[in-house]
C-alpha cells in the first residue's frame, strides 16, 4: 500500500474497530497514521495491516509495556529492524474463542462433525468444552476454565445444551502448535493489549488444547479441502465453519471454496457457517449497519444435492461479545 492508503487504513481501524473498545490500539493507530516516518516504515513491508503491526509491538514490549501514543515514533525508530523481521515472517493469528458464542445458536442438532478452515490452533473446534453466558441462559460445562459472555438481542435460538460433537478437524495455511511456546506467544500477542479477559480465556483454551489437542492440518482451504472432507464420518451432520478467514482470500478462491461444498453436498448435506465482514460472502445481503463500527455477518448456508440456500442469521461483534439475531 502507498503512504496515503496506509494512513487512511490506520485511521479507519482506530475509529471503526478500536474507539471505545481498545484505547491503547486506538491511540497507537492514530499516532501511526499521523507520523510520516512510521507510515514510510510500513510502506516497505509486504503486509502493513494494523493488527499485525500492533501484535509485533506487543511481542517485543509485552501487553504492559506498550508505548504511549507520544512514544510510538521513538519506539519504532529504535526497534525498526526487529519489527520489520516479525512483520515479514509472521501473519495475524487471532484464534478468538469468543466467536464460538456467536456460532453456537447457528449450529444444527447433533451429532456433528465440525470442520474449521483457517483454524489457527483449532481452539474454536473445542466449542463444546466451553461455558457460555448469554445473560438469560447459561449453557455448557460449568467447570470449564473458558467462560464466554455474549450479550444477545433478538430471538436467538439458544440451545438448552451444546450439540454433541463426534468428529472435529481443522485446516490452516499456518497451523499453530499449542505445544510450541513461541507459537503460542505470538497467538497471545495478537490479542489487543487492553483486553486482559480475552488473553486469560485464550490462555485457558490453550491449556485445555494441550491436554487434548484438536487435529489441525496444514493446507489450503481450496486445494486441500476435498481430501479432508473425504475423512468426515457419514453418521454425523457435517458443519464447515470459519470466522474472519475468507476476508483474506481472493474472490475467485472464495467461489472455489463454495463450489467444493456444493459438490460435496451431492453425496451428503453440508451446513456452512460463516462469520465474516459484510461483503465477504456476497450472497448474504447486509442490513443497514452503523458506518462507525465494524460488525460481522453470521450466515448459514445449507447445501443439498448441489444446491445452496443462504440465510443471514445475525449481526455480531468481531470478537463475539454481542449478537443481534435477525
Amino acid at each position: 500500500m502507498d503512504s496515503t492508503l496506509i494512513a487512511q487504513t490506520y485511521r479507519r481501524f482506530a475509529e471503526r474497530e478500536c474507539k471505545g473498545y481498545a484505547p491503547t490500539d486506538y491511540d497507537l493507530a492514530l499516532a501511526a497514521a499521523g507520523d510520516d516516518d512510521i507510515v514510510a516504515f510500513l510502506t516497505q513491508l509486504p503486509v502493513a495491516q494494523p493488527n499485525l503491526f500492533f501484535a509485533a509491538i506487543q511481542l517485543l514490549a509485552g501487553p504492559d509495556g506498550m508505548p504511549a501514543r507520544a512514544a510510538l515514533p521513538a519506539f519504532v525508530a529504535r526497534r525498526a529492524d526487529e519489527l520489520a523481521a516479525i512483520m515479514r515472517s509472521r501473519r495475524t493469528q487471532t484464534n478468538e474463542v469468543g466467536r464460538c458464542a456467536v456460532l453456537l445458536p447457528a449450529l444444527p442438532p447433533g451429532p456433528l462433525a465440525l470442520l474449521e478452515v483457517g483454524a489457527s490452533a483449532g481452539l474454536c473446534l473445542l466449542l463444546d468444552r466451553f461455558r457460555y453466558d448469554f445473560g438469560s441462559a447459561l449453557i455448557g460445562d460449568p467447570s470449564s476454565p473458558v467462560h464466554l459472555r455474549c450479550a444477545v438481542a433478538g430471538p436467538a435460538p439458544l440451545p438448552p445444551v451444546v450439540p454433541r460433537i463426534v468428529w472435529r478437524a481443522g485446516l490452516d495455511a499456518r497451523p499453530v502448535d499449542v505445544h510450541d511456546d513461541d507459537a503460542t506467544r505470538w497467538l497471545l500477542a495478537c490479542v489487543w493489549a487492553d483486553h486482559r479477559d480475552r488473553r486469560r480465556r485464550l490462555e485457558a483454551a490453550i491449556e485445555m488444547a494441550r491436554k487434548n489437542p484438536p487435529v489441525v492440518g496444514k493446507g489450503d482451504l481450496v486445494d486441500d479441502l476435498p481430501a479432508l472432507l473425504a475423512e468426515v464420518p457419514d453418521d454425523a451432520q457435517l458443519v464447515v465453519f470459519h470466522s474472519a478467514v475468507l476476508t483474506y482470500v481472493a474472490a475467485d478462491r472464495r467461489q472455489a471454496f463454495a463450489a467444493i461444498l456444493a459438490e460435496t453436498s451431492r453425496r451428503r448435506d453440508v451446513v456452512w457457517l460463516s462469520d465474516e465482514a459484510p461483503g465477504v460472502v456476497p450472497e448474504l445481503t447486509a442490513p443497514a449497519l452503523p458506518s462507525d463500527e465494524l460488525r460481522f455477518l453470521l450466515g448459514r448456508t445449507r447445501f443439498t444435492s448441489g444446491r445452496r440456500r443462504d440465510e443471514l442469521l445475525a449481526v455480531a461483534h468481531p470478537h463475539g461479545t454481542e449478537l443481534t439475531w435477525l
